[in-house]
C-alpha cells in the first residue's frame, strides 16, 4: 500500500536521502498547499521535511503544528523565535531560520521550497535524485518552473537537459529558482564563511558556492510553481535599494569567495553603481 508521500525505504536505511527545507512566515494562505505538494511526492527512498516556522503572527504556526502532528514520520517542525532574527544591512531577515533549516538537514541531498511556493510534479525528487546519483560531478541541478507574474498570469521558465560548462557559468550568478533546485548536503565550508551573514541573498550565495566547487546541471521537466510575493523582502525594496544590494553582493563574492579583483571589476559593479546613482538622483529630485 502506498501512503501519502510514497515515502518508501531504499536500501533499508532509516536516514532520509533528501531533506526538503521549508521556510515560512506569515503565509497562512499558502502553507497548506505547499506542504501537501511535498507530501505527495512519489519516490523509492525516504525524505524528510525540515519545516522552519519563523514566529508568524497569523495562523501559519498553528497550521504547521497540525501538519507536524499528522505526519511525525516525515515532518520535523522547528519553531523559531523572533529574537533570533538576523539583521542584514540594517534590515530584519529570515536568514537565521533558513540557515538553521540547512544545518538541521539529515539528507544526502537538500531541496528548497518557500512556504508560499509549491511543487507541481510528484516525481520531482525521484527525477532529480536519479540524475544526481548518476552524475557525482554535479553539485546542484535545477529544472523548469511555472512563475506567477505581478498581474497573476503564469509563464513557464524553461530549462534544458544539460550539464553546464565552466565557460557557460562564468558570467552566471544564479540559474533556475530555489524551489526547483536539488543540491548536495556538502555545506560545511559555506557555514564557516562569513558571507552567509553578509550577503543580501543566501540562495545566490548557495548557487555561487556550488558553481565554484562542482558542475551545475539543468533538467527540462517542470517541477514547481513560484508565486509572486509583493510582500517579499526583494519586492518591497525600491530600485535603488535593489541595485545597492546587487552591488554589495558582488563585493561579498570578491571578499569572501574568489578574491579576484579583475573579475570583481568585470562583474557588473559599474552597471549597478550607475543605476544606483541614477535612481538616487531621480529620488532626490522627486521625479
Amino acid at each position: 500500500m502506498t501512503e501519502i508521500g510514497s515515502n518508501l525505504n531504499l536500501e533499508d536505511s532509516s536516514d532520509p536521502l533528501v531533506s526538503i527545507c521549508v521556510q515560512t512566515y506569515q503565509q497562512e494562505e499558502f502553507i497548506s498547499q505547499c506542504l501537501d505538494s511535498l507530501l505527495a511526492q512519489k519516490c523509492n527512498f525516504l525524505f524528510e521535511i525540515v519545516l522552519g516556522e519563523d514566529d508568524s503572527t497569523d495562523r501559519t504556526r498553528k497550521i504547521c503544528q497540525e501538519y507536524a502532528k499528522k505526519h511525525p514520520d516525515i515532518i520535523r517542525l522547528f519553531l523559531r523565535d523572533k529574537k533570533d532574527k538576523i539583521f542584514i544591512r540594517g534590515q530584519k531577515t529570515g536568514r537565521s531560520n533558513f540557515l538553521a533549516n540547512l544545518k538541521a538537514a539529515k539528507g544526502k541531498y537538500i531541496t528548497l521550497c518557500d512556504g508560499d511556493d509549491y511543487w507541481i510534479n510528484d516525481q520531482k525528487l525521484q527525477l532529480q535524485v536519479d540524475f544526481m546519483e548518476k552524475h557525482p560531478e554535479v553539485g546542484l541541478t535545477y529544472s523548469s518552473l511555472l512563475q506567477e507574474s505581478s498581474d497573476h498570469n503564469e509563464k513557464k521558465i524553461s530549462a534544458q537537459d544539460q550539464i553546464h560548462t565552466a565557460e557557460e557559468l562564468k558570467k552566471e550568478h544564479f540559474l533556475g529558482h530555489g524551489s526547483t533546485w536539488i543540491f548536495r548536503n556538502d555545506l560545511d565550508e559555506l557555514f564557516a564563511n562569513p558571507i552567509i551573514y553578509k550577503s543580501p541573498f543566501l540562495d545566490v550565495v548557495i548557487f555561487y558556492y556550488f558553481k565554484m566547487r562542482s558542475k551545475i546541471a539543468s533538467q527540462s521537466f517542470t517541477s514547481s510553481f513560484y508565486r509572486f510575493n509583493t510582500a517579499g523582502i526583494y519586492q518591497i525594496k525600491n530600485k535603488r535599494q535593489r541595485h545597492s544590494d546587487l552591488l554589495y553582493m558582488q563585493y561579498c563574492f570578491y571578499r569572501y569567495f574568489h578574491h579576484d579583483l579583475a573579475f570583481f571589476l568585470r562583474s557588473g559593479i559599474f552597471y549597478h553603481a550607475k543605476k544606483y546613482l541614477q535612481t538616487f538622483i531621480k529620488d532626490s529630485h522627486g521625479t
